[in-house]
């Protein structure tokens, strides 16, 4: 191929446009070998590229650094690269935005003998586009007669041939961008469109697969050359745009077992709920009346799965006040209080070799300091780490002991947030654009102001400080549940004989659960005696390096329960669980609590 490939770069270390820009080269990479690659980058980009960002270099031919004799904001300095690239790069080339992938070979490129050539924005003609107001909006400020345009074309993708018709075009594009600045509007596209009217139309119209925006392209995706990303910020429409997934990329580089999994096929880069959406259906998609129900059905979904008790009788007042004060002076008694309120008998009638005996055994005559750390969801990521287990550990944001300091801006789009100190305070964020940050703050609010452990006789919490805590957020890969699948392992002296699976996560009060033997994965219905499931459960493809994780984590323990994830085949650390059920557990069944308790 003897067209160039260009790309433009103005980044930091505190965004993830180099991010984009090293996952696009390497698509391209994998399917364009022989390109020839230059980046046009300002030469505070090209003073940053070191450490894991000196990686870009590897997958180029030529770096062009731009020096700019003024001082140039971050927004502007891309573009006004972009708008000039026929005095940087000599010979044919196509430029390619960064927020894309290459998913074909783009030899054919050249056989265009047109100047200039880009794809229709939206993939269809401005007099139908769903935003033409809103575009009609950006273009306001530009001497040109707007209403005339019937072609609205996409930079994301634009061809140019070296030769004078290329050339005219760019200083004009150039020109108008700079005026266009006058009036404070940095966009690009709103001058190439006055551009292109200005030439009479030049810009030659390629077909869709050269950019196929996935929002409106999905004509063109079957056979796509590459694949643009442009979306609203809070819906992107590939996985590889999530921010996420560029957060991993700046701080483990590209070689992570994901970026393999997507290279080997670029179709999973595509959620699997995507849908269609045309005519007034996809003008409500992009209207602000969308947005609104939108935000509302976010809030609902993140509501729904939450744990949220409530005290709705007077017994329930009184107990709570009760648990608090024999909780805080003696909690062996609460314990023995509250395992007959649950099961009509005392603890001491409890068969001997119950996992529920052996807990309070373990909690109340044979105590251990290390219980605090490992029931601390922060600490005890220190002590996952020095069993040789840091590979496992989701990435952690940010964490707080203020829930006035929270800051959203700071966090990717989605989320987890949880406490360390405690249990059922994990709230899941898909969308931070949309929830309700009030409810959030006054949610973590009162779970930093409780004590957690008194009212439930768990004196090993009581020594954790409360943190709320950012962490990353994974998407369910399983077929077979509509949330992700938590696999808990049952751990004695390090052995685990069996594995809690728990699935249908996505709503709280719908999830279910089946116990499987570690050893061949069998499936032991009867187990479980409430929201048992019935369906097969595939076995994990980590199951053995799962059981390493838990050998590793758990053998110098008497009991704990591991709690991990199976996402792309790959193991992720939940918890560490000591008393699971605060040692009351009343949805298993009697032969399952002897045979995990009888070798504790």
């Amino acid at each position: 191929m003897k067209t160039k490939i260009v790309y433009v770069l103005a980044s930091s270390q505190e965004d993830y446009f180099l991010e984009q820009c090293l996952i696009s080269l390497k698509f391209l990479r994998k399917y364009n070998p022989e390109a020839y690659v230059v980046l046009v980058c300002d030469d505070t980009t090209e003073s940053s590229l070191n450490g894991n960002r000196q990686d870009i270099k590897l997958l180029i031919n030529e770096l062009k650094s731009i020096q700019f004799e003024r001082p140039v904001n971050k927004v502007e300095r891309p573009r006004l690269m972009k708008v000039n690239l026929r005095k940087y790069v000599e010979g044919d080339f196509l430029y390619i935005d960064c927020d894309t992938i290459i998913v074909n070979d783009l030899s054919e490129i050249d056989n265009f003998t047109f100047s200039i050539g880009a794809v229709l924005d939206g993939h269809q003609p401005l007099k139908s586009h769903p935003m033409r107001s809103y575009f009609k909006k950006q273009n306001q400020h530009l001497n040109y007669n707007f209403d005339e345009v019937l072609s609205y074309y996409s930079g994301g993708v634009m061809y140019s041939k070296d030769d004078e018709s290329s050339h005219d075009f760019y200083a004009h594009w150039y020109n108008n961008y700079l005026e266009s600045l006058k009036s404070g509007v940095k966009l690009d596209e709103p001058p190439l469109a006055k551009t292109n009217e200005e030439l009479g139309g030049i810009i030659c119209e390629m077909n869709g697969i050269w950019n196929c925006q996935i929002r409106f392209g999905a004509l063109y995706l079957a056979n796509a050359k590459i694949l643009h990303f442009c979306s609203k910020k809070n819906m992107p429409v590939n996985n590889l745009a999530r921010r996420e997934f560029l957060y991993k990329i700046k701080e483990r580089g590209l070689d992570i077992d994901e970026m393999q999994w997507y290279l080997e096929n670029w179709h999973r880069t595509i959620p699997s709920n995507l849908l269609l959406s045309t005519n007034i259906d996809a003008n409500f998609n992009l209207s602000r009346d969308y947005e609104d129900a939108r935000s509302a059905y976010v809030i609902v979904k993140m509501q729904d799965g939450i744990f949220q008790p409530q005290i709705t009788t007077f017994k329930e007042l009184y107990n709570h006040y009760r648990n608090i004060i024999i909780g805080k002076f003696n909690p062996m008694s609460l314990a023995k209080i509250l395992f007959k309120e649950k099961f009509g008998y005392s603890i001491e009638n409890e068969p001997i070799n119950s996992l529920n005996r052996k807990l309070f055994n373990l909690a109340f005559f044979n105590p251990v300091d290390i219980w605090t750390t490992l029931a601390d969801k922060l600490a005890v990521r220190k002590f996952v780490k020095s069993k040789g287990c840091a590979d496992i550990l989701l990435t952690v944001y940010k964490y707080w002991d203020n829930v006035g300091v929270i800051d959203f801006s700071s966090l990717p789009n989605s989320f987890v947030l949880k406490c360390n100190h405690d249990n059922g305070s994990t709230i899941l964020v898909y969308d931070k654009f949309s929830v309700d940050k009030s409810f959030i703050e006054d949610f973590y609010r009162r779970k930093l102001s409780l004590p957690f452990g008194i009212e439930t006789a768990e004196p090993h919490y009581l020594g954790i400080k409360p943190f709320v805590f950012a962490e990353e957020l994974l998407e369910n890969d399983k077929q077979f549940s509509s949330g992700l699948v938590s696999y808990k392992f049952f751990s004695v002296h390090g052995k685990a004989k069996f594995c809690q699976v728990i699935y249908d996560t996505e709503c709280y009060d719908e999830q279910k659960s089946q116990i499987y033997e570690t050893n061949g994965w069998i499936q032991c219905p009867g187990y479980i005696l409430k929201n048992e499931g019935r369906m097969k459960i595939p076995q994990p493809t980590s199951l053995m390096k799962m059981l390493e994780v838990v050998e590793r984590l758990s053998s110098e323990i008497s009991f704990c329960r591991v709690d991990l994830y199976e996402y792309h085949g790959r193991v992720y650390f939940s918890e560490m669980t000591l008393m699971p059920a605060a040692g009351r557990i009343n949805n298993f069944s009697q032969e399952l609590l002897c045979l995990i308790g009888k070798n504790i």
